[in-house]
């Protein structure tokens, strides 16, 4: 029996013995990472090879290739450009299914992990020490395409993948998670090693901002998420008790709590401009994220304030978050 061979090695059987043309996959690669709007690549067929495996006997393997843009999906640096290229492979068997059913495609085949791999390398090049094989449970029950990413920015470098990207987005499943291939490059498996194969989404410079309707309810989620994990934290002795945290449209969240001091109760309100918020936080830290800004604020009431020229209505002391300077 021979021994297994490894995914390098696979990876140069398949360019040595196999007649394969990579021009289509070289200038698909190129547009995905130039161009300044990927649905521009869309309208065209997606690469694709067709091809023997090298590893198990008559089995056919298709390599298909796409791009898209991952921002929607994750924390990316919006000056880059970022580019999600995804790498589907699929095996079927290529033995003849008889005459009785023509309308049947072929069974799907389970490619050994290695041969994967090596598809991986061979379409994509160098850029493969930067990609995820993306798992999820499907794969335990039934043999479907395996998936492949690489993130690229414009103009080709490739990067790690952020900390919060939403793998199961495109797996499907309950749950997904990205094995992160062993690279050749001895400098990033160092870095590997050391520090983790994502990269914290807190680290991203100049983080991708959402449209002011999902930043809106962004912003309640982290906020009301903030504010409760701050009252776990007092435990029974809690000082504070909050009667309002409300989103009206899109431009506004009120909020409402009771401070509970020895001298007596005194009622807040924070009245939030959620553009102004947003504005001011991008200008000063150039950070349009909904999260940071919120936890910003829900944390305030715990740090025993002194806010600079509230307004005092009905016994209610107002703070304005994102008016005008």
């Amino acid at each position: 029996m021979s021994a297994r061979k490894t995914s390098a090695e696979l990876a140069d059987t398949i360019r040595q013995h196999l007649d394969l043309d990579l021009d289509p996959i070289r200038e698909f690669l190129s547009a995905a990472v130039t161009v300044t709007d990927v649905d521009t690549l869309r309208p065209g067929p997606a690469p694709r090879l067709v091809a023997p495996s090298v590893a198990l006997d008559d089995v056919t393997v298709t390599v298909g290739l796409s791009a898209s843009d991952p921002s929607y999906l994750g924390t990316f640096d919006r000056t880059t450009g970022t580019r999600m290229v995804q790498v589907s492979i699929q095996a079927r068997s290529a033995t003849a299914l008889g005459t009785d059913h023509p309308e049947r495609r072929a069974p799907a085949v389970r490619l050994p992990a290695e041969e994967q791999i090596a598809w991986v390398q061979v379409v994509l090049g160098d850029l493969s020490d930067y990609a995820y094989r993306v798992v999820n449970e499907w794969g335990r029950y039934r043999i479907r395409p395996e998936f492949f990413v690489v993130f690229i920015d414009r103009g080709g470098t490739p990067r790690l993948a952020p900390s919060d990207f939403q793998w199961v987005l495109i797996s499907g499943g309950r749950r997904a998670y990205p094995e992160k291939l062993i690279p050749d490059d001895p400098e990033l498996l160092a870095h590997l090693r050391n520090h983790g194969d994502l990269i914290p989404a807190d680290l991203v410079p100049h983080p991708q901002g959402t449209s002011p309707q999902v930043w809106a309810h962004q912003f309640v989620s982290h906020l009301t998420a903030t504010i409760a994990d701050e009252l776990g934290r007092i435990g029974n002795g809690r000082r504070f008790t909050f009667d309002e945290i409300s989103l009206h449209g899109h431009s506004t969240v009120i909020v409402r709590y009771t401070w509970h001091l020895i001298d007596g109760d005194k009622a807040y309100g924070f009245d939030i401009d959620l553009a102004g918020v947003r504005a001011q936080r991008l200008r000063l830290f150039d950070d349009p994220r909904a999260r940071t800004a919120a936890t910003r604020i829900a944390a305030l009431p715990f740090d025993q304030p002194v806010f600079r020229a509230p307004e005092v209505i009905d016994g209610v002391t107002w703070v304005r978050f994102g008016a005008p300077e």
